[in-house]
């Protein structure tokens, strides 16, 4: 593969070579060409030893730092020989990487000893900038030709092509707005008192270079490297018109050889995205030879199973029945917590009415005529209906014998088992309520203790309730929706043999949460069919043992959620018994204490 490889890329080479070199489409040349040059027409020196004089000459060169009169860094943050802020730094390094700055950027690296040739290339770069800003500009010529004479504590003198250079250098070369100063008035000071106007007199009359001409340099001088736009600009020497200069076909030779190394560049980047597309069309095809290979294995493996379907079908309602049962378990635990609590509009918002509330619902719905030795009849004028009948006081006929209570507390209507289950709780958890403490007493600290008493015990009393609301809640019927798996697991009881009038008793209309996982966790295995269906493909079996771990992961979920719930019991009678020897030890303490008075 290597030697196809290379036989190609020769082969393309060496049919890529140009007979003749062709020149590449002119690039734009950038508008400050950077070629100050070691004297003549491209020579700055002047202007530049006369504002390092000014700038930093007494102040560590390189390694200045702009101060105050009191001896703080100065608000601009200036640096260097040519003192720049790091905004004009960095816009100049950004645009000429000829320069190689951007390791200089920072405050501290800008006058480390790496970076003083950037700072010289940095301020060739700006007063190139800045002499073509005052040629170009209509204010800074109107302010060359005025003839006035500018008054400064540096001096007094006419603006000069170089005045005004030194005075951008202080004041700013984005625009002409130094020169628009100096024609309103002089321009104002800087954080440190000096104005343009006073550097313009400061570095007058200086000599300025004019436009760089390449060709007017000394021999031996030795250039930056040349940009396409300067190879193709007509001020460079070319060979057939320069009658035979040497220099002038060292440039050509060059220019052709830029226009051959980018012929190359481009064909080697075509051919590598050739390539590339060969690697990627490589795998392309691997992968969906893959693909097609494992369609294939799973549709070799895959059988119809039946005791897959029967998994599936069993516990497609588990999500929505452990949601409705969650609804009941939060339900329950409120009701009980605002009749504790005596919560206005409740009916045990007093004792009274409670227990009024609680006679009325045993007269109409829970009475049984023959308890009390038939001595209920006055108590009772009518006959309840057997579906209620005692089950306010029965825990085992309401809530442990059936697998799912007929109970959503979401439709708006009370079923005979919502009936039964919030009477059978009422009798069960604080059935003489405590009456309501006097509001006008509630500012005395003694009723506030009791109170906060109270409360203690309602806590107490919640986590017993939290455990019977969750028995309840996990017998709640699930939601009745279309497709419930409720005949599939009335038809699992019918052919282990139950009475077609006994399922219903046993599963109810809609299988709750607890009648389900019974299913899923036990009745299920007791069907002879069970283990016939394993007589089935590995893969299937596989897939029934992923559905049983699944199933017992579920099962091993709540019975830790049990557990939890003994732990906080068992820690509850821990707690009472605790506070029981508390009392003895704190009203031994108390007798010791008056015996010593």
């Amino acid at each position: 593969m290597m030697r196809l490889f290379l036989a190609l890329v020769l082969v393309f080479v060496a049919g890529s070579l140009p007979a003749q070199a062709q020149p590449v489409p002119p690039v734009t040349p950038p508008t400050t060409p950077t070629v100050p040059g070691p004297g003549g027409a491209c020579d700055y020196s002047a202007i530049i030893e006369s504002l390092y004089g000014s700038e930093s000459a007494s102040a560590g060169g390189y390694t200045a730092i702009c101060r105050d009169s009191s001896g703080n860094v100065c608000e601009s943050e200036a640096r260097g020989k040519y003192q720049f802020i790091p905004a004009t730094r960095s816009a100049y390094i950004n645009q000429h990487p000829e320069c190689n700055g951007q390791n200089c950027n920072s405050q501290e690296a800008w006058i480390s000893e790496p970076c003083w040739p950037v700072q010289e290339c940095v301020m060739n770069a700006y007063l190139a900038d800045s002499q073509a800003m005052v040629r170009s500009s209509p204010a800074c010529q109107e302010l060359l030709n005025s003839g006035r004479t500018y008054n400064t504590p540096r001096g007094s003198c006419q603006p000069t092509e170089s005045g005004l250079v030194g005075a951008m250098h202080l004041g700013g070369n984005g625009s002409d707005s130094v020169c628009r100063r100096i024609l309103n008035g002089g321009g104002s000071a800087d954080e440190l008192g000096t104005s343009v106007a006073a550097y313009m007199c400061q570095h007058g009359s200086l000599p300025m270079p004019g436009a760089c001409d390449i060709s007017t340099l000394p021999p031996g001088t030795v250039l930056p490297p040349a940009t396409q736009g300067q190879l193709d600009s007509p001020d460079w020497p070319d060979w057939n018109t320069s009658g035979g200069d040497p220099q002038a076909l060292l440039y050509t030779v060059v220019r052709s050889f830029m226009a051959m190394a980018e012929q190359f560049t481009a064909n080697m980047i075509q051919q590598m995205q050739m390539l590339g597309m060969l690697l990627d069309a490589k795998h392309q095809q691997e992968t969906q030879q893959l693909l097609q290979q494992k369609m294939a294995e799973a549709h070799k493996d895959y059988q119809p199973s039946e005791q897959m379907c029967t998994f599936g079908t069993f516990a497609r309602d588990l999500v929505a029945t452990e949601r409705s049962s969650e609804l009941t378990r939060l339900a329950l635990s409120h009701e009980l917590m605002q009749r504790e609590t005596a919560s206005r509009g409740g009916k045990g918002s007093t004792v009274v009415s409670d227990s009024l509330t609680r006679i009325a619902a045993f007269r109409e719905h829970f009475c049984d005529l023959g308890e009390n030795a038939n001595g209920l009849s006055l108590l009772c004028p009518n006959v309840t209906p057997p579906e209620t009948r005692g089950r306010d006081i029965n825990y085992t006929a309401t809530v442990e014998r059936p697998m799912s209570l007929q109970i959503n507390m979401a439709d708006g209507v009370v079923s005979n088992d919502e009936r039964n289950v919030f009477a059978l709780i009422d009798n069960l958890f604080a059935h003489d309520t405590m009456a309501a403490l006097p509001i006008g007493a509630m500012n005395q600290p003694q009723y506030q203790y009791h109170y906060m008493n109270m409360r203690s015990i309602f806590a107490i009393r919640g986590i017993a309730r939290n455990s019977i609301a969750n028995v309840i809640a996990l017998k709640t019927a699930s939601p009745v929706t279309v497709g419930t798996n409720a005949p599939y697991l009335r038809a699992l009881f019918r052919e282990m043999g139950v009475g077609e009038f006994e399922v219903p008793m046993l599963v109810g209309s809609n299988p709750s949460y607890h009648a389900q996982m019974e299913i899923l966790t036990k009745k299920i295995y007791q069907n002879p069919m069970f283990y016939t269906n394993l007589y089935d493909k590995p893969a299937n079996i596989k897939r029934i043992r992923a559905a049983m771990t699944a199933i017992k992961l579920m099962q091993d979920r709540d019975i830790a959620a049990a557990l939890q719930r003994r732990e906080m019991l068992l820690s509850l009678m821990l707690e009472l018994r605790l506070r029981q020897k508390a009392e003895t030890v704190y009203s031994a303490t108390e007798e010791a204490l008056f015996d010593d008075q």
